[in-house]
């Protein structure tokens, strides 16, 4: 029965939720920097002209000077056009422009989002396949082919610390197996580190640990493969 080890969908939810964020967040940013907040500064400057207007008007008024027709005239637009900037707009924020660019588009839209996609693919092509738990059975692994019979070792070097076994075949061909990645990745990897070390490894990639109870070796390991830790 051929075992086939498949990005997990819980990996492949996360990777596509963050490239929608981080791509969502790198949009978001070029609107601020290139629309909004042009927007805004353009806005408050026109406030401010029309605010500097009106109070050197009222002022002039409030000193018991007379206004002649035109600055009249002039008051009372100033007077209307201040009243339409309710509330009076505020100075955009010196923090502002720069954060929204190196940020969100630089941080998440142009250098996140791009490497998120890369991982992405570069997780599926981890893609492993056991053509049949036995002698007569295939590993393939991105475009490396070993055939069972022709496997020389299992590297579990790093299993129990990064999830992460290599068997290695003929002429210096390898197959990297991601547990943390892929799914049903311990059942190819146990058929392998069982084949091997049985003194070690059970077929569930677990380490075999001694009974102190009649010193033969169990099949029950207290430790979990990596994982099933919290």
């Amino acid at each position: 029965m051929p075992v086939v080890c498949e990005l997990r969908t819980k990996r492949l939810v996360w990777l596509v939720v963050y490239i929608v964020v981080c791509f969502a967040l790198g949009v978001w940013g070029a609107y601020d920097y290139w629309i909004r907040i042009p927007h805004d500064e353009q806005r408050f400057r026109d406030y401010e002209t029309v605010k500097g207007s009106f109070d050197s008007l009222q002022k002039k008024a409030d000193e018991g000077r007379t206004l002649n027709a035109d600055e009249r005239k002039q008051y009372e637009e100033s007077k209307k056009r201040v009243a339409e900037y309710q509330p009076p707009p505020s100075p955009v924020p010196a923090w502002d422009r720069p954060l929204q660019l190196y940020v969100y588009v630089i941080g998440c839209g142009v250098i996140s989002t791009p490497w998120l996609i890369w991982s992405l693919q570069r997780a599926r092509r981890k893609r492993v396949e056991l053509s049949d738990l036995s002698d007569t059975g295939v590993l393939r692994g991105g475009e490396t082919t070993i055939e069972v019979r022709q496997v020389t070792e299992v590297d579990m070097s790093r299993w129990m610390s990064k999830s992460i076994a290599v068997v290695r075949g003929p002429a210096g061909a390898s197959i990297e197996i991601d547990d943390y990645l892929l799914q049903d990745g311990e059942k190819v990897v146990g058929f392998f580190a069982n084949r091997f070390h049985p003194s070690e490894w059970t077929t569930e990639a677990r380490r075999v640990v001694a009974s102190e109870s009649d010193g033969q070796a169990s099949d029950d390991a207290t430790a979990a493969t990596p994982t099933e830790l919290p």
